[in-house]
């Protein structure tokens, strides 16, 4: 197959856009915009739209797997993992239009939708509908069954000037199987296990949801996430696809996070929960006049929109109670970073709690933060307790750090924009039986004797021959750039050459932070406080070490730069794991 980055070099993308960079006119040529002839999105009257919450997918009656070979490639099927206490969904991909502005018309997008029976639908948003699990721990046939289903439409029928409408859907933070996983391609290896679907085929994902280290009888009930999102992963369209609208949240309960605010049990941690726990995902994008999406296939240093959206429509606003709420907040963007703050008019700013990354819960609270920066796919939760403020207060959660290009951000300034609005509703203080306790989810640092016998590798994240490439190689679907063994930890130094910017995920573990430049990071990056699966180099930071260890799972994964247009110009490797 002709790549996106052989077509580059021969000149051949121009112009081109509806697939036809990768597959050409077997997808069909299409115009697209580019560079300077990409027009400013039109100015909009914010805080009009109520911010909408995603719903959640309903489950579904037990259906049979779809045949699936394994091979050396993906070698764990999801059979293994079903039992009795499965939970079963149905997710279709679609193209369908939403208005995200009063002032605009409806937006075409491609998006997820929860095809169960009765499911909310449509709902007003371009963003997919929440999958919620609960943590299964030791026992066996407890997990998640979810059947992606590809119902794009053909380039001919498409009302969109980008994406291809083949998909490999990544399920981010999870701890899984690689045919589960999203591989962003194909892999021709014997049993015809592959991962990339095209209109009209499915694929089954299975998440046993069983704490990482359950095959050799050491699982770590401490490695569990709470905010996970999933998202497409298509080879050289992942960033295309993003924009679209195909990505949606995975949110994680177990005895102690049990979404549950009353339940008093002694282990539940009681955190805010149901309407007080509200997911927000930031994205910035374009749209043209006409409402409709605009994207540079051509941006190959990192996409960036002019327009703010949360939770996929423009600027919303929320009433909230005079209580405490749990903010999770996910950088949803391709390659725009945020340092965010909760302010008044004026710009004071509001405290808040920090409980939680994309790791999951830190050990204990971070109290009285006032500010956050998350890269692309980051996240983090915080509590805010409105009880102070007076009835019609209003409060922005507004972005101070200023990004012109995809290199990387230029600084912080005084005041940024304001990408959402909090409407405080209340004469007198709202019951609220919540509580953000001084202890979360604790776990001990790694010791110097697990440092000492782990495996160290280094990478380098660089720009190469105006693309992009790791220690030098750009991604290889078939050619692993290291092959580490499960149950071998492993010290990895990432390292951002250039002065470019670069959030590194890695798929299937969560990770340490151990030093950034040499010193111990930020709190909320430190290891015995944190865990992390996406981490940012080269912006305040050049380099830095993590601690990972792989379990469980054998097969091919990959870990790349989540700048998506980074990764679609190949800064992304492949690794297999080995037992």
């Amino acid at each position: 197959m002709t790549s996106r980055r052989d077509l580059l070099r021969l000149g051949l993308l121009a112009g081109m856009g509806g697939g036809a960079a990768l597959l050409g006119a077997r997808h069909g040529l299409r115009p697209a915009w580019a560079g300077d002839d990409l027009p400013a999105s039109p100015r909009l009257t914010p805080f009009l739209t109520a911010l909408p919450v995603p719903p959640d997918a309903r489950p579904v009656p037990a259906f049979p797997l779809l045949a699936t070979p394994t091979s050396t490639d993906f070698p764990d099927g999801a059979a293994a993992y079903i039992g009795g206490g499965t939970t079963y969904h149905r997710i279709v991909e679609e193209q369908r239009q939403v208005r995200v502005h009063p002032h605009l018309p409806p937006t075409w997008f491609w998006g997820y939708r929860d095809a169960a029976p009765g499911a909310a639908s449509p709902w007003p948003s371009m963003f997919g509908p929440t999958i919620r699990m609960r943590a299964a721990g030791t026992t066996a046939g407890r997990g998640t069954l979810i059947r992606v289903a590809n119902n794009l439409p053909t380039p001919a029928n498409s009302r969109l000037r980008f994406g291809l409408n083949h998909t490999s859907t990544h399920f981010h933070g999870g701890h899984h199987a690689a045919l589960s996983d999203g591989f962003p391609t194909n892999i021709d290896a014997p049993g015809g296990a592959r991962s990339l679907r095209g209109p009209g085929e499915a694929l089954d994902h299975m998440f046993p949801m069983l704490d990482p280290g359950f095959s050799h009888g050491r699982p770590e009930a401490h490695e569990r996430g709470s905010t996970l999102w999933y998202h497409d992963h298509c080879l050289h369209f992942t960033a295309q696809n993003v924009m679209t609208g195909l990505a949606g949240l995975v949110l994680v309960s177990d005895e102690l996070d049990a979404n549950d605010e009353n339940l008093n049990d002694g282990r539940n941690l009681r955190l805010p929960s149901g309407a007080f726990d509200v997911p927000l995902v930031i994205q910035d994008k374009r749209i043209d006049a006409g409402g409709q999406l605009v994207y540079d296939a051509l941006d190959h240093d990192g996409f960036l929109g002019d327009t703010w959206f949360v939770n996929g429509v423009v600027q919303p606003f929320l009433e909230v109670q005079r209580r405490k709420y749990r903010f999770r907040l996910l950088n949803g963007s391709n390659a725009r970073y945020y340092k965010l703050y909760v302010n008044d008019a004026r710009g004071n700013t509001v405290p808040f709690d920090m409980i939680a990354n994309e790791g999951g819960l830190f050990s204990r609270p971070i109290r009285g933060a006032r500010s956050f920066t998350v890269s692309p796919a980051e996240r983090i939760e915080i509590v805010i307790d409105f009880r102070s403020f007076a009835d019609g207060t209003r409060l922005f959660l507004e972005n101070r750090l200023e990004q012109d290009n995809g290199r990387k951000p230029e600084g912080e300034v005084a005041r940024g924009p304001q990408l959402m609005e909090f409407r405080v509703r209340g004469s007198a203080p709202a019951a609220d039986p919540s509580r953000v306790p001084d202890v979360l989810r604790p776990f001990a640092a790694i010791t110097a004797a697990e440092m000492r016998a782990a495996t160290r590798r280094s990478f380098k994240f660089e720009r190469n021959d105006g693309m992009w490439a790791i220690n030098g190689r750009f991604f290889d679907e078939t050619r692993p750039i290291a092959t580490p063994r499960l149950n071998g930890p492993e010290i990895w130094h990432l390292d951002s050459g250039g002065g470019w910017a670069h959030p590194v995920h890695i798929h299937l573990e969560y990770f340490r932070v151990l030093t950034r430049d040499g010193k111990l990071p930020a709190l909320h990056e430190r290891d015995g406080i944190a865990k992390k699966d996406t981490i940012s180099i080269g912006a305040d930071f050049k380099d830095v070490e993590v601690y990972i260890n792989f379990r469980d799972f054998a097969g091919a994964f990959v870990f790349h730069c989540h700048n998506l247009e980074h990764e679609d110009m190949d800064m992304m490797a492949r690794i297999t794991l080995l037992r």
